[in-house]
């Protein structure tokens, strides 16, 4: 009898134990729910993934617990008796050829749309033939087979595809992407005033800096507030997405919290907003709403001692950046191991203007007491000041720049016939520096060498003004940055009215951080990555060296609106991004560590450039990310 007892717990137990780690087919929600985990890479918020294995000679399929086993590595070794190291097993198991003891996948859910899509590793190069194959053996074994749909996430399946070779229904980056309805941003938590403020109708703007905020689109500035909620979709370079981290406060996109109800009921009431990765929670609260810390007064450095154009095509001068600002001598330094590399280009006939003329076109205007009256309006008087730093820009658009000025920047322009377009860049000792990165608070202009319209003059002053944005003010307000000792110089180099692609990437994988790589947004032609318009999306992937194989692996996030669903750049370029960003990192360090700009080393935010049909790469602008 004990015997008997003693084989049905055996049994009993066997049972649960496979149907708790694994199973062959899907017959419920309920199944593939407690079988689910979190999607290997952070691409995507809130989707639940379930690991899939093909054993070819058991000729079985097993969909497996992704909590218990985090790596199909990981199953195959403890389930499955593969007795082989890692390394052996991803040479086995992402080849392109037949020889295969597993396929492997994963079969994403996305409860929102409820949508199911099958997707391969990016470093897989299983060929078309298996992935029809895999596909029709896992839709066979599923109650949604209808709904199953393959994943094109990579230039590998991308190009199986362009080339008809997969005869199973397929989807790109922007099928999932579009279906996503919550993002989060920066992760932190806050107590505050619940309010909500429609920008599509273009309403008042001017939140309290008590106040957590509901908006419907993305503002052209991030006010002074305690959280934000937004329903736009981010890239995860864009300026809002950049100043957010800066700032450290709570951000978190729900495209549909404006309808939710549960929190309409909050309005003007005290809450506490606490984002994380997968989510956010949005509470009454009875903590205190936290008093603003007092923030230390921060001078910047200033030399006005260089009174001539600072020419970026030579040597780079040591202490020059606190003359003409970080945006320009880190072009200048680029220009440096451009010299070195001969991998990518820099914007020709690049200067820079210094910080001098700038502080001499404010006292020949005797614009300092205008200047000391905006300083005076109390901070909490947010309209006023929007309203007197408007005013003060279109004093300083309809004023004159120093002849002499014109002159020096006008021979050196027409001492050249490359190009007629130019562009008139801010570059500040406010921006681009450790702990204020000063993405988009600053204006860029271009000015057309005998061009009445656009003219030099016109570009300077623009650019100048810029200086007394409202947002620009209000982030150094922000962080206790002295405007008496800011100063504007400008960057000026030729500019690009022919590019093919346009992006921004910075040398750190943010989707799987155990990978060394780089994360890129880019975009088709002009269009902007960082500001895009409303409902565009851009080219959105990370990339990295697989591990043992050596492999180079792209993974998409986002496909373009704008480009049919096509690739905006081919694996050469961004092949090339890959291998030249990494070294750029490196040597800019180094020369950052001379001119004691950095006290240690960063990624970096690179703005780069594809142009003409030759496709060349250019590097624009190269800054350290700080997350």
């Amino acid at each position: 009898m004990k015997n008997i007892l003693l084989f049905l717990f055996l049994t009993f137990s066997l049972l649960s134990y496979s149907q708790d780690n694994y199973v062959h087919s899907i017959t419920k929600k309920q199944q593939f729910l407690n079988l689910s985990g979190k999607p290997l890479t952070d691409k995507f918020t809130n989707m639940k993934s379930v690991k899939v294995v093909y054993d070819y000679g058991a000729k079985k399929l097993y969909f497996f617990n992704s909590i218990r086993y985090t790596y199909h590595y990981d199953f195959c070794s403890q389930v499955l008796g593969y007795s082989q190291e890692i390394g052996e097993f991803n040479k086995e198991s992402y080849n392109p050829t037949n020889k295969r003891t597993y396929l492997l996948a994963n079969i994403n859910y996305l409860e929102d749309s409820d949508d199911w899509v099958m997707e391969l590793a990016a470093s897989d190069e299983m060929n078309a033939g298996l992935i029809n194959f895999f596909f029709n053996e896992v839709n066979k074994n599923v109650f949604f087979k209808d709904k199953l749909k393959f994943y094109l996430n990579s230039p590998h399946v991308i190009g199986l595809h362009s080339k008809k070779a997969l005869k199973i229904p397929t989807v790109f980056s922007d099928f999932i992407f579009k279906r996503i309805t919550e993002q989060s941003i920066e992760n932190a938590s806050n107590v505050g005033i619940l309010k909500k403020y429609d920008l599509q109708k273009k309403q008042d703007f001017n939140p309290k800096s008590d106040e957590i905020i509901i908006i419907n689109t993305t503002p052209e500035f991030i006010p002074t507030v305690r959280g934000i909620i937004i329903t736009e979709l981010q890239t995860p370079l864009s300026h809002l997405v950049l100043l957010a981290k800066n700032r450290n406060i709570p951000v978190y996109v729900d495209t549909k919290v404006w309808d939710k109800q549960s929190v309409n009921n909050l309005l003007g009431k005290k809450v506490e907003l606490i984002t994380k990765e997968n989510s956010y929670s949005l509470k009454a609260s009875q903590k205190p709403i936290p008093a603003k810390k007092a923030v230390k007064e921060i001078i910047l450095k200033k030399d006005l001692s260089v009174t001539n154009l600072v020419d970026l095509e030579t040597t780079t001068p040591l202490n020059i950046v606190n003359s003409i600002g970080s945006k320009a001598t880190n072009l200048g330094l680029l220009k440096q191991i451009q010299k070195e590399l001969k991998s990518y280009k820099t914007p020709e006939y690049a200067f820079a203007i210094p910080f001098y003329y700038f502080d001499q076109h404010i006292k020949d205007n005797h614009f300092q007491d205008k200047i000391n009256a905006l300083y005076a309006i109390p901070k909490d008087s947010v309209k006023l000041l929007e309203k007197e730093l408007k005013a003060f820009r279109k004093t300083v658009k309809n004023s004159k720049v120093n002849p002499e000025l014109l002159k020096k920047i006008e021979e050196k322009l027409n001492a050249q016939s490359d190009f007629k377009n130019f562009r008139f860049r801010s570059s500040t000792n406010a921006e681009d520096m450790e702990g204020f990165n000063g993405a988009g608070l600053y204006d860029s202009k271009t000015a057309i060498i005998g061009d009445s319209e656009k003219t030099v003059e016109k570009a300077i002053l623009d650019v100048w003004s810029s200086f007394w944005n409202f947002r620009a003010f209000q982030e150094r307000d922000l962080f206790g940055i002295d405007h008496e000792s800011c100063a504007m110089g400008v960057l000026v180099h030729r500019s690009f009215p022919d590019e093919k692609a346009n992006g921004v990437l910075v040398t750190r994988n943010l989707y799987r951080d155990q990978y060394a790589g780089i994360t890129v947004n880019v975009q088709l032609g002009e269009e902007s990555v960082v500001k895009p318009e409303p409902g565009v999306t851009c080219d959105e992937f990370y990339c990295h060296n697989f591990n043992y194989l050596g492999s180079f692996v792209v993974d998409y996030r986002s496909t373009s609106s704008l480009n049919n669903g096509k690739p905006i750049l081919t694996e050469t370029e961004i092949k090339k991004l890959f291998d030249t960003s990494p070294v750029l990192e490196r040597k800019l360090y180094l020369l950052w560590q001379k001119r004691k700009m950095a006290k240690r080393s960063y990624p970096l935010d690179i703005e780069f450039k594809y142009l003409g049909d030759e496709k060349q790469l250019y590097i624009k602008q190269a800054r350290a990310y700080m997350d």
